[in-house]
C-alpha cells in the first residue's frame, strides 16, 4: 500500500515553521506556533521577563514565535550586573525579537572582598530564613552575602516560613537539616531549600446553634450528651456532616466552610476549617405569658415589640425581645396601643398621643398628638404615616411625619384607621355609603387623592407588596386585589361569620397571615395564611379556646404573634 499523500500547502507550511526554529505550544493548542528561550546566569544575580518566573542559573522555557520580549538582569546584593552576551548585548534591559531559537547569558560580577575577607553567599530556595553566628548574614529573600575574615567560623542557622519546612543544604560546604558551622578560607556559598509540606492533620471545627445536631466521621456535636466538636482527620480525605434537627425543630441551614440548607455537606480537608449549623423549633415562646402583656406588636430586623402592664406601680410601657429569643428589654414608658418600628426607632401611640423612643431603650419622645390615631406606617426612609380617624362633626386626616415635621397629607376624609405605604402612594381606608368602605390613595409628598376601590364593609387593616393590595374590613374578612385596579378576591376562606378582637394582617412574599377569633365557632380560632391569588388557603394553627388571637407580623423566615397571652414565633 502506498503511504498517504500530504498536501502540498500544508507541506510547504511546516517546513517554514521547521526553518524558523518553530515548535507547537505544548499544552495541547496546536494552532499558535513557538519557539525555544535559552537563559542563562553567570555569577549572583537573576533574569526576569524569561517567563511566568525568574530564572537563576539555566532555564529553557518557550515562547510564542514573533511576540517580542523584554529581559531585564537583576544582581543580588552586592552584586552588579556585567553585561549580556549571546542575543543581548550592553548592561541595559534586552529587547529580544523572538522570531527562532534564541539564546542569552547575563553576566554578573561581585567586587572582590578586602584583603583578609571572604564572601559568604546564601541562596534561600522557597520562604525561609537564613541567621549566621557572627551576625552579618540574616536573609529571607532569594539570595543575601556578606563578608567574613580569613578562618572565621560562621553558623548558619534555617527557619522555614510558615507553611515551609526546611529540607536542608543542597548546595556548598553544609549538609544535612541543622545548623552549619563554616570555617572560611575562600569565597563560599550555600544554597538552603525550603519546600511545603501538607501537615500531618487538619482539623474540622463545628458549632451548633439551637435545638438541632451535627454527625460524621468522628464529629458528634450539638445536643446532649453529644460533644465532640472538634476532629483531626488526613489531609485531602472528606468527610460528610449531617444536620439532625431535634423533635419539632428544623434545620435552617450551614454556615462556614458548608453553606446552604441541604441536611448534608461533604467537606474535603485542604486546610483547617470552620462549619456552622443552625437549628430552630418550629413554634417557639418569645414571651410566656406572665399576666402583664398587651397583644400589640411590632417587629424590626432583629427584635419584636410588645405591649406590658405592671399593675404594682399602674404603668405600661413598650418592651422588646429579641426574635431569635432571650431576655425581654424594657424600651420605654408608654400605653402602646399600636406599634411600629425600623432599625431605629419604635413608634406607637396610646389613642391621643404619638411617641417614639430608640429601640434600644431611652426616654419617649413626644410627636404628635390627635382626638383618635388610628394605625401607623413606616417607609423605607423611616418617615412615619398616620390617620386621624374621623367623629361625627369632625373630618379625619392622613398625615406623614419625617424629620420632625409633620404635613397632612389628605385634610377632610372619612378615615377608618387602616393605612398602609408603598413607594409611591399611601393608601387608607375611608367610609362609604350604607356601611361599605372605600379605599384611597395619595402621594407620598402630597396630590390628588385617588379611589382605588370600593368594599362591602369597611376597610380597617390595609398591607401593600409590590403587585398588591391587602385588606380587612369590619366583618374581619380577606381580601387581596391588584394595584393596576380589577375585583378583589377573597383570601379568608372558610372563615365566616364575623371576626372578633383585634382585626389585623401582614403580607410578606405574596402570602397574607391573620388571625380569627369568633366566639360563636370555635372551629374558626387561630393563624391562617392564603396566597395573593386566592389559593393555598392553610390553617396554620388552631383552638377552641376563648382567649385572644392577635397579629401577626411577618418577616422572610417567621410569623410573630399572641396567642393565650403569650408572644409566639412560628417558622413559616
Amino acid at each position: 500500500m502506498n503511504p498517504p499523500t500530504r498536501h502540498p500547502a500544508i507541506a510547504l507550511s511546516l517546513a517554514m515553521a521547521a526553518a524558523c526554529g518553530g515548535s507547537k505550544i505544548p499544552n495541547g493548542n496546536t494552532d499558535k506556533p513557538t519557539t525555544i528561550l535559552h537563559v542563562t546566569t553567570v555569577g549572583e544575580g537573576l533574569v526576569r521577563g524569561a517567563g511566568d518566573g525568574d530564572c537563576r542559573g539555566s532555564c529553557t522555557t518557550p515562547t510564542p514565535l514573533g511576540v517580542p520580549l523584554r529581559l531585564q538582569a537583576i544582581p543580588d546584593p552586592g552584586a552588579t550586573f556585567g553585561g549580556w552576551t549571546g542575543a543581548c548585548n550592553g548592561t541595559g534591559a534586552c529587547q529580544l525579537p523572538m522570531n527562532g531559537e534564541t539564546a542569552v547569558t547575563a553576566n554578573f560580577k561581585r567586587d572582590p572582598p578586602p584583603p583578609g575577607f571572604h564572601h559568604l553567599t546564601v541562596i534561600s530556595d522557597g520562604s525561609g530564613r537564613v541567621i549566621s553566628t557572627p551576625p552579618g548574614l540574616d536573609c529571607d529573600s532569594t539570595t543575601c552575602s556578606s563578608d567574613f575574615t580569613d578562618g572565621a567560623v560562621v553558623t548558619l542557622n534555617a527557619t522555614p516560613a510558615p507553611g515551609f519546612v526546611f529540607d536542608g543544604w543542597t548546595v556548598g560546604p553544609c549538609t544535612g537539616t541543622t545548623g552549619c558551622a563554616i570555617t572560611l578560607r575562600a569565597d563560599t556559598q550555600v544554597t538552603a531549600k525550603f519546600t511545603t509540606h501538607p501537615p500531618a492533620e487538619i482539623h474540622i471545627s463545628v458549632a451548633v446553634t439551637g435545638p438541632g445536631q451535627v454527625q460524621g466521621g468522628s464529629i458528634d456535636c450539638g445536643l446532649p450528651p453529644s460533644a465532640v466538636c472538634d476532629a483531626k482527620v488526613a489531609p485531602t480525605s472528606t468527610t460528610t456532616l449531617t444536620a439532625f434537627p431535634a423533635a419539632a425543630a428544623r434545620f435552617l441551614g450551614w454556615g462556614g466552610a458548608c453553606t446552604g440548607a441541604a441536611p448534608t455537606c461533604p467537606v474535603t480537608a485542604n486546610a483547617d476549617m470552620q462549619v456552622t449549623a443552625a437549628f430552630e423549633f418550629e413554634l417557639d415562646t418569645l414571651v410566656p405569658n406572665d399576666g402583664t402583656n398587651i397583644p400589640t406588636l411590632a417587629i424590626n430586623s432583629t427584635l419584636a415589640f410588645f405591649g406590658r402592664h405592671n399593675d404594682a406601680d399602674g404603668s405600661s410601657a413598650v418592651w422588646s425581645v429579641p426574635k431569635t429569643g432571650g431576655s425581654p428589654s424594657l424600651v420605654a414608658k408608654g400605653i402602646p396601643q399600636y406599634l411600629v418600628a425600623d432599625d431605629g426607632f419604635v413608634y406607637w401611640h396610646d389613642g391621643v398621643s404619638l411617641y417614639s423612643a430608640p429601640v434600644g431603650g431611652g426616654q419617649a419622645s413626644l410627636l404628635s398628638g390627635s382626638p383618635a390615631f388610628g394605625r401607623l406606617a413606616l417607609d423605607e426612609r423611616g418617615a412615619l404615616y398616620w390617620v386621624d380617624v374621623a367623629a361625627p362633626g369632625r373630618p379625619g386626616s392622613v398625615h406623614r411625619m419625617e424629620n420632625r415635621i409633620e404635613t397632612i397629607l389628605a385634610p377632610d376624609q372619612a378615615t377608618i384607621g387602616g393605612i398602609a405605604v408603598d413607594g409611591s402612594f399611601v393608601y387608607y381606608g375611608v367610609s362609604g355609603a350604607g356601611g361599605g368602605g372605600v379605599i384611597k390613595r395619595v402621594p407620598r409628598t402630597g396630590g390628588a387623592v385617588e379611589t382605588v376601590a370600593t368594599t362591602p364593609a369597611a376597610v380597617v387593616a390595609l398591607r401593600l407588596d409590590p403587585d398588591n393590595v391587602y385588606f380587612r374590613d369590619t366583618t374581619g374578612a380577606v381580601f387581596g386585589m391588584a394595584k393596576t385596579g380589577g375585583a378583589a378576591r377573597s383570601l379568608s376562606g372558610p372563615n365566616t361569620g364575623t371576626a372578633s378582637g383585634p382585626l389585623d394582617i401582614d403580607a410578606n412574599a405574596s402570602v397574607v397571615w391573620w388571625t380569627w377569633m369568633d366566639t360563636t365557632n370555635s372551629a374558626t380560632k387561630g393563624l391562617f395564611h392564603a396566597n395573593a391569588d386566592g389559593s393555598g388557603f392553610t390553617a396554620v394553627e388552631t383552638g377552641s379556646d376563648l382567649t385572644t388571637w392577635s397579629g401577626p407580623r411577618v418577616d422572610d423566615t417567621a410569623v410573630f404573634y399572641f396567642h393565650a397571652g403569650a408572644l409566639l414565633k412560628r417558622l413559616k
